[in-house]
């Protein structure tokens, strides 16, 4: 069933009334700063065809045109350009009221946004969320999972509220909490020609198929700190965004690759993949952190969220 949208109605000088709807403004704003009307649907939870509706609608209702559609991109026009400027306030306010009203009721109910990198999203996160749920079932959390980078950008630019990060990136305005903590580790199939194997030099490594992540990737930063090679010093056969495909692609002996103990726990107990220790390298140690933007003020679901999470003592469940 859709629900009633929220309306402003500016008066016209000929004593007409043109409707805004609050719900329109809010998917143009998301078109706007995802430059994209697929990737729009997606944080909206909405259907492409749905998004592209509503636009069309928002454009009838002010009679203009807010993007021009090019082949493999659309550009806000000037009057989209206007209507973003207000708009994004708009918006700003009505979340300003919301969350004012729900600290004066002591409420706890609501959507939260959440970017998290790999590892945080797939294996510490969902866990947690499901535990919270169960305390607050009035609160719906939306997690989105990319890089480290693409989630301080998005904690960055208040895409998101909340942020779960390999590594720290240093920007104004960026608040960082130590949130768990794992260790790297080199995995290999656990085939004949690996199965006896413990440890292997950088240098060897270095020469075999490699499988790495993205530049963005928390998991490939902290390993180039530790070994204090580039990948590019790596013959590297292949560039996977996730931890999954990385461990699949290992197993069906693309190459090898570094991973988080956390990532690959069932498939080294089970004896699908062989972990490998670095000669000379020491304990590759790393960190998971809550990012929060210093200069948006938090919902009150989002303060509670980290409380939470804060309180769920992970480190400890995660272990050395």
């Amino acid at each position: 069933m859709d629900c009633v949208p929220q309306t402003i109605c500016l008066r016209s000088y000929n004593g007409g009334r043109m409707r805004l709807d609050l719900e329109l403004i809010e998917v143009f704003c998301c078109v706007y700063e995802e430059g994209n009307f697929s990737r729009a649907a997606s944080r909206l939870l909405l259907s492409q065809p749905t998004v592209s509706g509503h636009i069309k609608n928002l454009e009838s209702y002010i009679d203009a045109k807010l993007f021009d559609r090019l082949p493999r991109q659309i550009v806000p026009t000037q009057a989209g350009h206007l209507l973003y400027k207000h708009g994004r306030v708009i918006l700003e306010q009505k979340r300003a009221a919301i969350q004012e009203l729900q600290r004066f009721l002591n409420r706890v109910e609501g959507s939260l946004m959440i970017s998290a990198s790999t590892i945080p999203g797939e294996y510490l996160l969902p866990s947690l969320i499901a535990s919270f749920h169960k305390k607050f079932p009035a609160v719906r959390i939306e997690m989105r999972i990319s890089d480290s980078g693409i989630v301080c950008e998005e904690i960055l630019n208040g895409k998101a509220e909340l942020g779960f990060s390999g590594f720290r990136r240093e920007s104004v305005g960026m608040k960082y909490g130590l949130f768990a903590s794992d260790e790297l580790t080199v995995i290999a199939p656990n085939d004949d020609r690996w199965r006896a194997v413990e440890t292997i030099s950088l240098e060897r490594l270095s020469k075999i198929p490699f499988l790495a992540r993205g530049a963005g990737s928390g998991t490939r930063s902290m390993f180039e700190k530790k070994t204090g090679c580039s990948i590019d010093d790596f013959n590297v056969v292949g560039y996977l965004s996730s931890s999954n495909a990385i461990k699949e692609a290992v197993k069906a002996g693309l190459g090898v690759s570094v991973i988080s103990n956390l990532a690959v726990r069932s498939e080294i107990a089970s004896g699908s993949l062989k972990r490998v220790r670095i000669e000379d390298v020491e304990s590759m140690r790393r960190q998971f952190y809550t990012v929060v933007n210093r200069n948006l003020t938090l919902s009150p679901i989002a303060e509670e969220f980290l409380d939470f999470v804060t309180d769920s003592r992970i480190e400890q469940a995660i272990g050395a």
